[in-house]
C-alpha cells in the first residue's frame, strides 16, 4: 500500500490481480494519527475507486487498471468464440437440470409414480451437486481448463444418455446422479475460466454473457423440452441434449485456451474476505431455497391454483425465460460497478414477486404478471450473486465458486424437500408464502451491506471533489 500525508491519495494493490483502488485521506487535525481499518485495506462492497483526484471529482467508479496491463490467454476473437461455446454448454446443462419442472406429470404417469416422487429427482440432483462440487474441484484444480471442461461435458453426456434410455425410476435416478456430478464440476470451473479469458475490468460483464446461456434454458430449453414431451415422449428431449453435449465437448476442446487455473486473470478474488464470503453463501442458500421451494412444483401450481391448462405451461415458462434473458443482458453493465446493489435490487424484486404470487396467483392475469417479474428478478440474482462470490472468495476462484455452487444447490435440495412436504400437506397455494419468508431473510442480509456501500459511494466523491478544488 502506498500512503502519504492527509489530503493525498492512498492506493491499495488488490490481492491476486494486477490493479489497484485508491481513495483520498481526509485532512486531520494536527497530532491526530492516521489509522486504517480492515475496510481501508480491503475495499468494501461497492467502494468507488479512483485513478486520480480528477477522476474522483468526476465520480468515476469501477476497476482501476495499473500501468502493467493484464495479459489474457487468448485473442479477443477466440475468447468470444470460446465464450459462445461455454454459453451453449451452460444452456444444455441448465436445460437438463430444470427439465423435470415441465415434464413432471408426464414422467410420473409413464413410470407409475407420484408427481412428488418425481420432484425428488430435483432434490437428489441438488444433494449430489452440493456434496461433490468442492471435492471434484479440489481434485482437478491443477488440470488445464480446456481438457477438463471438455471431459466434464463428455461425462455429463453419459448421464443424459442414461436418462434418455430409462425404463424405470431407478435408472432415471441413476442418470440424474451422473449428470449432477458433471453439472457440479462444470459450474465450479466454467465461471472462473470464462472470466479469466477477459480483462479484469469486464469480469462481471463476461460472467453475465456466460449466464445468458443459462437464462436461455428458461426461454427455449425448458419450454421446448416440455412441448416435445407432450407431443412425443419425455425421453426425446434428453436424446437431443445428449447429441448437443457431444458437439459442444468437441467445440470446447478446439476453442478454449489450454491454461491451468493459476494462470487465469480471475484466479483470485478482488477483495478476499472470509467474513463477507460467508455472508454471500448465506444469501445464496436462502435465495435458492426460496426459488426451489415453489418453482420445482410450478406446473402443479399453474394448473391447480391459477387454473391454466397443462398444455399452456410451456408458453408461460417461455415468457418468464424471455424476460430473464433481457434482464441478464442488461445486468452485465452494472455488475462491475455495483456488485452489491445489483443483488439488493434482485432480492427486492424477488420478494415482490412471491408476495404478488401469493395474493394474485389464483388469477391468470396476476400469475402471468408474476412470471414476468420472476424472470427479471431471478436472472439478476443468478449473475449478481456469483459475481459477488467471486469478488470476495478467500481462496482461488474455482474453489470459491465451487463452495458457492455447493451452497446454491444445498438451497435447491432443502427447498425442494420443503416444497414437496407443503405440496402434500397444505397444497400448492401456500408455496409462495414460504418462499417469501426465505427471500425476506436473504434480503435483510443484503440490505445490511448495501446502505454501507451507498454511504461510502456518496461520501468518497465529495472528498475527491474537495481535494480537487
Amino acid at each position: 500500500m502506498d500512503s502519504g500525508p492527509a489530503g493525498t491519495e492512498v492506493c491499495h494493490r488488490t490481492f491476486g490481480q494486477v490493479g489497484h483502488w485508491c481513495h483520498l485521506l481526509e485532512p486531520l487535525e494536527q497530532g491526530t494519527p492516521v489509522t486504517h481499518s480492515e475496510d481501508d485495506v480491503r475495499a468494501p462492497e461497492d467502494v468507488p475507486v479512483y485513478p486520480t483526484s480528477t477522476a474522483a471529482a468526476a465520480g468515476e467508479v469501477g476497476w482501476v487498471p495499473s500501468e502493467a496491463p493484464v495479459s489474457t490467454p487468448v485473442s479477443p476473437r477466440r475468447a468470444n468464440a470460446a465464450l459462445v461455446a461455454l454459453g451453449a454448454s451452460a444452456f444444455i446443462v441448465v436445460t437438463n437440470e430444470i427439465a423435470p419442472l415441465g415434464l413432471i406429470n408426464r414422467m410420473a404417469t409413464d413410470l407409475d409414480v407420484s408427481p412428488s416422487t418425481i420432484g425428488y429427482l430435483t432434490t437428489v440432483f441438488a444433494i449430489v451437486v452440493m456434496v461433490s462440487t468442492v471435492p471434484l474441484t479440489l481434485l482437478t484444480t491443477r488440470l488445464p481448463r480446456r481438457a477438463l471442461i471438455s471431459a466434464t461435458m463428455a461425462f455429463w453426456t453419459v448421464g443424459v444418455v442414461v436418462v434418455a434410455t430409462a425404463g424405470s425410476f431407478a435408472q432415471l435416478m441413476g442418470g440424474r446422479v451422473i449428470t449432477a456430478m458433471g453439472h457440479a464440476l462444470f459450474w465450479a470451473i466454467v465461471t472462473p475460466a470464462a472470466a479469466g479469458m477477459f480483462a479484469p475490468e469486464v469480469r462481471g460483464r463476461s460472467v453475465s454473457r456466460l449466464m445468458l446461456g443459462a437464462s436461455g434454458a428458461g426461454v427455449i430449453g425448458l419450454p421446448a423440452a416440455t412441448w416435445i414431451a407432450q407431443s412425443a415422449d419425455w425421453r426425446v428431449p434428453f436424446v437431443a441434449l445428449g447429441v448437443a453435449g457431444v458437439v459442444l465437448a468437441v467445440a470446447i476442446a478446439i476453442l478454449m485456451p489450454s491454461a491451468g487455473s493459476e494462470s487465469s486473470a480471475a484466479a483470485r478474488g478482488d477483495f478476499p474476505s472470509l467474513r463477507r464470503f460467508l455472508r454471500v453463501l448465506t444469501v445464496a442458500l436462502l435465495t435458492t431455497g426460496a426459488m426451489s421451494l415453489t418453482w420445482t412444483y410450478i406446473t402443479p401450481y399453474f394448473v391447480d391454483v391459477s387454473g391454466f391448462a397443462e398444455s399452456s405451461v410451456p408458453a408461460l415458462l417461455a415468457l418468464g425465460g424471455a424476460v430473464g434473458v433481457i434482464a441478464m443482458w442488461l445486468v452485465g453493465r452494472f455488475l462491475d460497478r455495483w456488485p452489491v446493489r445489483s443483488v439488493a435490487v434482485g432480492q427486492g424484486l424477488l420478494a415482490a414477486m412471491w408476495l404478488g404470487l401469493a395474493l394474485l396467483g389464483g388469477f391468470k392475469a396476476g400469475a402471468i404478471a408474476m412470471i414476468v417479474l420472476q424472470g427479471f428478478a431471478w436472472s439478476i440474482l443468478v449473475a449478481a450473486m456469483v459475481n459477488w462470490a467471486m469478488r470476495h472468495t478467500p481462496w482461488k476462484s474455482d474453489i470459491g465458486v465451487g463452495a458457492y455452487a455447493s451452497t446454491f444447490n444445498a438451497g435447491n435440495a432443502v427447498g425442494s424437500v420443503v416444497g414437496a412436504s407443503l405440496l402434500a400437506w397444505v397444497g400448492a397455494q401456500w408455496l409462495p408464502v414460504a418462499s417469501l419468508v426465505l427471500t425476506l431473510a436473504a434480503a435483510v442480509l443484503v440490505w445490511l451491506v448495501a446502505p454501507e456501500a451507498s454511504r461510502a459511494l456518496a461520501r468518497r466523491p465529495m472528498r475527491g471533489a474537495r481535494s480537487a478544488r
